[in-house]
């Protein structure tokens, strides 16, 4: 009997693991989106060569996490686990993807021997857990979690959470202080990948009253001891996350959580038991999935005759109604009807405001683990229908319908993650679900302006900042597509809004900066360059760009020093390194040239500006050899380029290398027509050539 059973948990942890696979296998082909690109591709701790210390400094994003400008997200094992994919796979996404559908799979084989502890009728665990774990793998309202790698601190700290209370139930068995010591532990690494995992002490302590039922036989000093062990155990780790996060609380504004920061107690209870109500509906049918629900895509209830409010009322007599059936009129125990419930709530509460403020309105990943409580309800339920009816042929047909919703789900689920491989199916997607939110238009306007569609990437910042007149970013970017369409006026006035509304805002100084010097405004120009270096000051285009404007006031010294400052910060700046070539070498220091310009070789070594300039100076240098190899290492990487043709063409003119100087002249002005010094460098060439043969 025991051999079956393990055979038929088995069986079950198959279909489940197989069900997973499929629902998320599309997610392989998935590219980083949204908020992967800046914690994991332009996050430096993710790189492999960078200091691993640093994993541990830093905030999830790559910031120093005791700055009060840092998210204070500190989950440097999610981040460790990035790195080890960068590894491997050298920042192909396909790797990464691959590592979230496995914990993915993990996770949901998991749930089966949890949602059995939690299921005190004996004869119903089985069943009970396997139509919970399937419903959950095939929820739709899991897919940022699993299709957005960002997700993977949620599929880390609930596996961890999961394994913390399997271990607790041994503890209470075995009373043993060991597996305390070791619960404690795992707890603290689920904290390291997320912080919300702190909740699963609370979830250990709710567990620990239903099942050596504290309400029937009081407190015993076991029950005191492993509480206070766990209580003990929750302010330590959160001692130690606050001294992480130099005891401050991070900054979010007002657009992230606009009802964290309304003064009206009742726009705040309305708006965020509306919000609670989404939540819920999103669970119970996941049909307006959104990636963002920011920037005015729930506005605040502010009066008792929205129409919400009454929304709001309803959904409060709804659950009162729920909690007196559920307590009153139930065949299931209550003890397994209110663990799941508590399983639904405590993961929550992080994310619900009560307690602190948090930086977003809804964020689906935040469901993963309440999902399991509410998949553990829906079943209970579901079980409790089919013992009303006694004929065969009924209980069957209701099975099939809930293995039905089971197939709908994952359909809806696997259509949902073809929307995020990219971003521009998963910002078009996000208008269906919230048109009002600024964010959504300003992601599309991105993704148009990078396709070179520069009348939709004008109409959508325009209506992101019709939404949000506040929106410095979209002002900033529209500013930017206006002056190169040489718009500098309105897009001045656009810039000096955006660093209006935030002071400290670095690119949008710099940009005022640039558009301030096509309209020849030097002295004001220079001034925004350096507040925008003031505000970060390593800062290399800036300096790049501050660098030109003084070559344009003929301050050679300073402009050479502007862009020593931007290649320090960033050697890969290949236009500041050109420049300053080209400066030293019309300054005739054809030494500090080439020292200068094998420097930048060592970071830059495929580009062709660098080749060239480095060939021009050798040139003048009668270093002939030289010059034409890095000529032709210059045609190497830009094989179109007229002029790069035409300088090879005067240096083998110069060298008497006349037949190669023909042929370069003769190649520039295939590939320019227009180039002028080729067409007169060709014809003093042929002249010369005739006299000769005259």
């Amino acid at each position: 009997m025991g051999e079956k059973k393990i055979c038929n948990n088995m069986n079950k942890k198959v279909i489940v693991g197989g069900v997973a696979l499929i629902c998320y296998a599309n997610t392989l082909f998935g590219s980083f989106v949204f908020d992967d690109t800046e914690a994991i591709v332009k996050n430096k701790d993710v790189n492999p060569k960078s200091s691993l210390i640093d994993v541990f400094k830093n905030d999830f994003w790559g910031g120093d996490i005791s700055k009060n400008t840092s998210h204070k997200s500190y989950r440097p094992l999610t981040i460790l686990t990035y790195r080890f994919n960068a590894l491997l796979s050298d920042f192909n996404p396909m790797g990464f993807h691959a590592t979230n559908i496995l914990l993915y799979v993990i996770l949901c084989i998991l749930l089966i021997p949890l949602i059995q502890l939690f299921i005190f009728e004996k004869h119903l665990k089985n069943e009970i857990s396997f139509l919970s774990t399937l419903l959950f793998t095939v929820h739709p309202v899991h897919t940022e979690t699993v299709a957005a790698l960002v997700g993977r601190a949620d599929l880390l700290c609930s596996i961890f959470s999961l394994i913390t209370i399997l271990l607790y139930k041994k503890t209470i068995q075995k009373d043993s202080v060991i597996l305390l010591l070791v619960i404690s532990f795992i707890v603290f690494l689920a904290v390291l990948t997320k912080e919300t995992a702190i909740m699963v002490l609370g979830l250990c302590s709710v567990y620990d009253i239903f099942y050596t039922r504290i309400f029937k036989n009081g407190v015993t000093k076991r029950f005191f001891f492993r509480f206070s062990w766990l209580l003990l155990t929750g302010v330590g780790i959160m001692y130690f996350r606050l001294w992480i996060m130099n005891f401050e609380r991070p900054i979010f504004a007002p657009v992230d959580n606009p009802a964290s920061f309304s003064n009206c107690i009742f726009t705040k209870v309305f708006t965020y038991n509306y919000i609670y109500l989404i939540n819920l509906l999103l669970l119970i049918w996941p049909q307006w999935l959104c990636f963002d629900w920011s920037m005015g895509c729930i506005p605040l209830i502010e009066e008792p005759y929205d129409y919400r409010a009454l929304f709001v009322i309803t959904f409060w007599i709804l659950i009162g109604i729920f909690l007196y059936l559920l307590y009153f009129n139930s065949n299931i125990s209550k003890s397994s009807n209110f663990l799941a419930i508590f399983l639904l709530i405590l993961p929550f509460i992080p994310a619900s405001n009560v307690f602190f403020k948090v930086g977003f309105v809804i964020a689906e990943r935040t469901l993963l683990l309440p999902s399991v409580g509410y998949c553990v309800l829906i079943s209970l339920g579901f079980k409790k229908i089919t013992c009303k009816f006694k004929d065969n042929k009924k209980r069957k047909l209701l099975y099939k319908y809930f293995y039905g919703i089971c197939v709908i789900f994952g359909i809806q689920t696997i259509l949902r993650n073809q929307q995020w491989l990219n971003e521009k199916s998963l910002f078009v997607s996000a208008l269906q679900v919230c048109p009002l939110n600024a964010k959504v238009h300003y992601n599309i306007a991105k993704i148009a302006a990078d396709e070179d569609d520069k009348d939709l990437a004008l109409f959508e910042y325009r209506k992101a900042i019709e939404l949000n007149p506040f929106y410095e970013q979209a002002m900033n970017n529209l500013a930017n597509l206006l002056r190169e369409n040489q718009k500098y006026k309105e897009a001045e006035v656009l810039l000096r809004k955006a660093v209006n509304i935030r002071p400290n805002f670095a690119a949008a100084w710099m940009n005022l900066g640039i558009v301030l010097t096509n309209l020849n405004q030097a002295k004001e120009a220079e001034s925004c360059y350096l507040k925008a270096i003031q505000h970060r000051n390593k800062y290399p285009d800036c300096y790049y760009n501050l660098g030109n404007l003084y070559l344009d006031q003929h301050k050679p010294e300073e402009a050479l020093n502007a862009w020593k400052q931007a290649v320090y910060y960033k050697p890969t700046h290949t236009s500041a390194w050109s420049n300053t070539l080209v400066l030293l070498d019309s300054l005739q220091q054809y030494e500090k040239v080439i020292d200068l310009g094998n420097t930048a070789l060592m970071y830059n070594p495929k580009s062709p500006a660098l080749h060239f300039s480095i060939a021009n100076t050798l040139g003048k240098m009668r270093q002939f050899e030289k010059a034409e190899k890095h000529f032709l290492e210059a045609i190497n990487f830009n094989p179109y380029s007229g002029l790069y043709h035409s300088n090879l063409g005067v240096l083998y003119h110069r060298w008497g290398k006349l037949e190669k100087a023909r042929d370069m002249y003769k190649k520039a002005i295939q590939l320019d027509p227009n180039l002028k010094s080729a067409e007169n460098n060709l014809r003093t060439l042929l002249y010369k050539s005739n006299n000769k043969i005259n």
